[in-house]
């Protein structure tokens, strides 16, 4: 008889962004009777339902706080999990964690999973620190495992005493889905080698403080090397950044900006170096894409990104906010013809550790050990 797994995340982009390719390898390659709980809006919950992985279940989950909504979920996941027996639950995601841990002790399921895909009050303090505190506790506290997608995410919580060591878990060297190697990989470039093609500085992702837009607009304010290139590609998060980068934009003519593609993979294959300034990541996928692409990444060395760039193998990590630092290294790279052969093993080093088929065979493991 199949085991069945139910998988909880708090909005169905989740499902179709960070499991993208995972859940389809677990249908394929094991027994497991899939569900699926989530929130989301109608075309992600199509999207998400069109992958015909499984049983999609909208629990109207918000991604912003409401007394009045979340008890309205909670009620929901009560009478759905009391009703219908899993066994095994996997939650992941902030608003899904602490429902979805509740709602299945509650409910007296034997194996609960949380997966810690990163924290949002990373860099808070004082009481707003630890409000978040109380409420990951409660809902590592009501789990049987704790998987996290960074061993420098698994000792932040470690270091806070949010949970026994015994249960915290690390799948490989990290990541919650790996990399395609085989779409990722570097080309042969067919931009002239001339001082016009420019050295490609490549910075993807959302534009927001978090990510890192202050500290971009200090870098390229600094840098005096007009033959580099910035490429931010990502969309606007809030009004400040849209005031910041519109200023960037209109000051400095070799600062390009893409709001959207759905074909990511030129942009590393093109770029001479891959900035990623986020102040915060559950892992950092993007580095070791960038890497699998034959691409160094320049990074804070920060939770998260620990894991995700190797020191002088996939790029090279910076104190937090030291863009002195950075914009010194980015000139001497610049000016450097064998750039990028300082990082040649940057590609086997991405597949040896975090090739996506590697990636989602652990989870399944894991999954199917703990049924």
């Amino acid at each position: 008889m199949a085991k069945k797994i139910c998988f909880i995340i708090t909005d169905a982009i989740a499902f179709n962004v960070l499991c993208r390719g995972q859940l389809e390898f677990i249908k394929d390659n094991s027994e497991f009777d899939i569900t699926l709980i989530c929130g989301g809006d109608q075309v992600q919950l199509d999207i998400l339902t069109e992958r015909k992985i499984g049983k999609v279940i909208n629990a109207n989950f918000k991604r912003h706080p409401s007394i009045l909504k979340d008890t309205k979920s909670l009620m929901f996941l009560l009478k759905y999990l009391t009703f219908n027996r899993f066994d095994i639950i996997v939650y992941s995601t902030p608003k899904a964690l602490l429902i979805g841990s509740i709602a299945s002790r509650v409910t007296l399921h034997k194996n609960r999973i949380a997966i810690i895909r990163g924290r949002v009050y990373e860099n808070f303090s004082g009481k707003k620190r630890l409000f978040f505190h109380m409420l990951d506790k409660l809902a590592l506290l009501t789990s049987n495992k704790v998987v996290f997608i960074s061993d420098s995410l698994k000792k932040a919580y470690l270091n806070d005493c949010l949970l026994n060591e015994n249960k915290a878990i690390l799948l490989g060297r990290g990541s919650s889905n790996g990399v395609d190697t085989v779409n990722f990989q570097p080309i042969k470039s067919n931009r002239k080698k001339n001082g016009n093609a420019g050295f490609k500085v490549l910075i993807i992702g959302r534009i927001c403080y978090d990510k890192g837009v202050y500290d971009l607009a200090e870098i390229i304010k600094k840098s005096k090397n007009e033959n580099i290139k910035f490429l931010l590609v990502g969309q606007i998060e809030d009004k400040y950044s849209e005031g910041l980068l519109k200023s960037i934009l209109d000051n400095y003519s070799n600062v390009e900006h893409i709001p959207y593609t759905a074909n990511i993979i030129k942009y590393f294959q093109s770029a001479d170096l891959h900035l990623f300034l986020s102040h915060r990541e559950g892992f950092g996928n993007v580095a070791i894409e960038a890497a699998s692409c034959g691409v160094p990444t320049f990074a804070y060395d920060v939770v998260g990104v620990k894991d995700s760039v190797s020191e002088g193998i996939s790029g090279k990590k910076f104190i937090f906010k030291d863009t002195d630092s950075i914009v010194k290294e980015i000139d001497k790279a610049a000016s450097n013809p064998n750039f990028k052969l300082e990082y040649k093993l940057a590609r086997d080093w991405s597949i040896e550790n975090f090739d996506q088929k590697m990636v989602w065979q652990n989870y399944l493991d894991f999954y199917s050990k703990n049924v």
